[in-house]
């Protein structure tokens, strides 16, 4: 059994990103995989008030050790000014550096009220990712025009998005599956 974690990437109140993470996450439970939501609307922002790494922070340690545990992560990133949101980077900022994302997978998945469906977003995260020597599944999914095209239900209501999106989920376990048994096999 493998122990993903779907990153709901903005602190910001009902949104879009929380709602994908949903539905990404009721996708898996009925593929029989366990999941769980790490929603950075309970990041413990006050505990970092001032910039107090290499602190003790037991709330934000216990906060950012959900993920660091995870076999796999799925990040749903939303797109705030052309970027990823400043709270997604304070979130990887406190992983512990430099092993907690070393070889980690991590799935991608972009959403936006533009065209592009956060594209740019999630190439950004992808440059962080890299630094710190995650493995990227490359199946990412960008979900445009979120606002009209996407149901709580049913999904992304663009066909090709849609299937996209499908693709991720069936697939992802299995690339984390097998990432795991070769860090095994080489920790041997």
């Amino acid at each position: 059994m493998i122990d993903l974690k779907i990153i709901s990437g903005t602190d910001r109140p009902n949104s879009n990103a929380f709602r994908v993470s949903q539905y990404i996450q009721n996708q898996y439970w009925q593929d029989g995989i366990e999941t769980g939501i790490i929603n950075l609307q309970d990041f413990p922002l006050q505990d970092v008030v001032g910039g107090l790494y290499g602190k003790d922070l037991p709330h934000v340690d216990a906060f950012v050790q959900q993920a660091v545990d995870a076999d796999g992560l799925v990040i749903v990133c939303p797109e705030y000014n052309g970027g990823y949101p400043g709270i997604l980077k304070l979130f990887i900022d406190y992983f512990p550096f430099p092993g907690s994302l070393n070889k980690k997978p991590v799935a991608l998945v972009g959403e936006a009220n533009g065209a592009f469906g956060a594209l740019r977003a999630v190439e950004q995260l992808q440059q962080v990712l890299g630094y710190r020597n995650a493995h990227v599944f490359p199946e990412r999914v960008f979900i445009s025009r979120i606002g009209d095209n996407f149901d709580d239900e049913e999904g992304i209501h663009d066909a090709l998005q849609q299937q996209l999106l499908e693709s991720q989920i069936a697939n992802f376990p299995s690339f984390v599956r097998d990432l795991n048994e070769t860090s095994m096999v080489s920790k041997s």
